[in-house]
């Protein structure tokens, strides 16, 4: 299943008409460009995985709520079912998010499929605040930093990092490289829980 940007702006836009929010104060909760958030709204930039989690996260709202609102849960349990998620495509790597629904939770999961070979010295770094867990399902995987050696690991390796410093994944093996990853939405669980009280 991919992203449609098209349904995604124009649940953005309603949620900042209802809130009475100009683009400039959805562009200080979400640290989302105001030059961005208005190409988005009149469909003119396409999203990735970062953005729309950015403007979950600003917004306060679950990520389902963006992607497939309506989708079935409840307070303590939420599923997906295989191949289920909402896919998000990248130049280096293929995010299928997981479980986004859930409410009250602090953590992100997604499957990854690595397609970068190579690094990419014009791809910018991938960074966000907190921590991120990371499992080999499948493959070898090369993880670069900022900060240090690159790190190898294969199937049924694992590994916890400050997903703050920059960091790139590589598919190292012949075949095909798919990572379990869990990353903290630092105060997520806390904004979701007052607007829902309210």
């Amino acid at each position: 299943m991919g992203v449609d940007t098209v349904d995604i702006a124009s649940r953005v836009k309603a949620l900042r008409k209802k809130n009475g929010w100009r683009l400039h104060d959805l562009s200080e909760k979400t640290g989302i460009s105001v030059a961005t958030l208005s190409k988005l709204e009149n469909g003119k930039t396409k999203l990735n995985f970062t953005t729309v989690n950015k403007l979950a996260q600003g917004i306060g709202v679950a990520v389902t709520n963006l992607t497939s609102p309506g989708l079935a849960h409840t307070k303590d349990t939420t599923m997906t079912l295989g191949g289920g998620g909402v896919v998000f495509e990248t130049r280096d790597v293929d995010y299928e998010v997981l479980c986004a629904d859930y409410k009250g939770g602090n953590q992100g999961y997604a499957k990854l499929s690595v397609k970068a070979r190579t690094l990419d010295p014009n791809l910018p770094w991938h960074r966000h605040p907190g921590k991120e867990f990371i499992y080999v399902l499948k493959g070898i995987l090369v993880l670069h930093t900022e900060d240090r050696e690159p790190i190898t690991l294969k199937r049924g390796d694992s590994l916890l990092f400050d997903s703050s410093i920059g960091h790139h994944y590589i598919s190292a093996g012949r075949g095909e490289t798919q990572l379990l990853l869990s990353l903290s939405l630092q105060g997520y669980s806390n904004v979701i829980e007052t607007l829902r009280e309210n």
